[in-house]
């Protein structure tokens, strides 16, 4: 099973979130096969002389994490439920025995508890955000602000039921991180569903959205007796700047247990190495040949000879290169680049190989031509219109059966973070605006600035046991960076 997302991070960066799950829970290795065609305008000047596997590599960056247990809201405000009963079984086993294997269970339960509330309350959230009766909305809302005000104050009551409490300042701090993370998340997290709700509510807005509005009082006068910082006025730069610089430290921290540690390295070298050998064996024998003709036909230490081995070692060495720029582009074409494997608490969990290279739409899959789907006379008909196309291929196994024994949570496969760094296809493209005319009659005119825009075109296809999808997206852009991104 998958799911992708695709966002603008910034202005200069594209993200998108591929989550690989496995659809078979018995089902020893999962194999998935991701293949994304890049259609950009042949006016970036991207092409396979301007741009390189190493340009390449370096603008996109991948990033890979298991995907988030997924609770509810109402299970996790729960005291028995999985995330609440690990966190104070290990609360309360620290407690008791200050040692190595406690702590460290201790703070991964903390980390682990506050990322499965957060994406729970971002679930609920974005679900609600998309609820048109406003009856049911309100009642929704009521019930989520019901069950966050239940988790936090769970959670906020296992220090005192435990005995954390009683342990010396860093064992207490690590747990107060988590309090402060969930105190961040949900406020952030409920501006963002008030700020949806605002746009279409009209009057009935603070009726619907009233036990939020108290919740964002309760949880904002919480975190100033806590002295958590907060965000102040535009004129505090210096102060929302730490506040931005503390919110991303502790995302880091929280989400640390989820990134998989991966080791990267080329996924070719030794073939590539042979092949280069078998190029320079072919082109010694060449000249080896050439030298043993001229030699038995002229003799030893004569002029012809001399003229021979000369010559022979000239082509000698062309033909190496040339053998071994063959082998290269014909490498690329049919291996992948680079092999990461993947790993989860020192336990190789499965690797995923990726390979980029540039194809010729003469070679394009038929289907991937026809998604691609240029319904312009100016984009069908005009050879000057042409477009360069990279393929980024990757294939990823999971080892289902092992990811599932590292974990007392349900760990039903990863997400790929894939960021793409803009700045290189941007180079080359014209000014954000150019003066267009408009006429006002009698010989008057004015002018008006128009927004120059380029679009890229990702379609991507990913197939996993029997199954296949494709998933297109275009991207907007102009000189200053990405403007929208629409999946269509």
């Amino acid at each position: 099973m998958f799911n992708i997302k695709g966002d603008i991070h910034d202005r200069y960066t594209l993200e998108f979130k591929i989550g690989y799950s496995r659809s078979d829970e018995n089902a020893e290795v999962s194999d998935f096969v991701m293949d994304t065609w890049l259609f950009l305008p042949d006016s970036m000047n991207i092409n396979q002389g301007t741009y390189t596997k190493v340009n390449f590599y370096r603008d996109f960056r991948a990033m890979m994490r298991l995907l988030t247990p997924v609770f509810t809201l109402e299970e996790i405000a729960n005291p028995k439920c999985l995330p609440l009963s690990r966190l104070k079984e290990w609360c309360s086993a620290l407690a008791k025995e200050i040692n190595t294997e406690n702590e460290k269970a201790y703070e991964h339960q903390i980390k682990m508890f506050c990322s499965i509330a957060r994406s729970a309350y971002r679930d609920e959230a974005i679900r609600i955000s998309k609820l048109q009766d406003k009856n049911t909305l309100r009642h929704d809302i009521d019930t989520m602000v019901e069950n966050t005000r239940l988790i936090l104050l769970h959670y906020r009551a296992i220090p005192s039921e435990t005995g954390i409490n009683m342990l010396d300042t860093e064992h207490q701090k690590w747990f107060r991180l988590g309090d402060e993370w969930l105190c961040r998340t949900f406020e952030l997290r409920t501006y963002h569903l008030l700020e949806a709700l605002k746009k279409r509510l009209g009057d009935d807005y603070s009726e619907v959205t009233h036990s939020l509005g108290e919740f964002l009082d309760e949880q904002i006068d919480y975190e100033k007796k806590q002295q958590f910082i907060q965000p102040m006025e535009k004129e505090a730069v210096a102060h929302n700047r730490d506040y931005l610089h503390r919110g991303g430290q502790l995302k880091k921290y929280v989400e640390s247990d989820l990134y998989l540690l991966a080791h990267t390295k080329s996924n070719t070298f030794v073939l590539q190495q042979i092949l280069f050998m078998l190029a320079a064996g072919m082109s010694m024998v060449f000249a080896t040949v050439i030298s043993f003709s001229f030699q038995k036909t002229f003799g030893n230490f004569t002029m012809p000879l001399f003229i021979a081995l000369v010559v022979s070692y000239m082509f000698k060495d062309r033909i190496k290169e040339l053998m071994r720029f063959w082998f290269a582009q014909k490498l690329g074409s049919k291996l992948y680049d680079f092999k990461t494997k993947l790993a989860l608490s020192g336990q190789p969990i499965g690797w995923i190989k990726r390979g980029m290279d540039f194809v010729s739409e003469r070679k394009l899959p038929k289907e991937v031509r026809e998604r691609r789907g240029r319904t312009s006379e100016l984009e069908t008909g005009y050879s000057a219109l042409r477009e360069q196309v990279i393929i980024f291929r990757q294939r990823l196994k999971m080892y289902g059966k092992k990811l599932a024994t590292l974990s007392h949570y349900p760990l039903h496969g990863v997400n790929e973070i894939l960021r793409i760094n803009l700045r290189e296809f941007l180079r080359h493209i014209d000014s954000s605006h150019v003066p267009i005319y408009i006429n006002d009659g009698n010989s008057e005119f004015h002018e008006v600035q128009a927004e120059k825009v380029y679009y890229m075109h990702f379609i991507m296809r990913i197939r996993y046991e029997n199954t296949e999808s494709y998933h297109r997206f275009r991207v907007c852009l102009n000189r200053r960076g990405a403007i929208s991104i629409e999946e269509y």
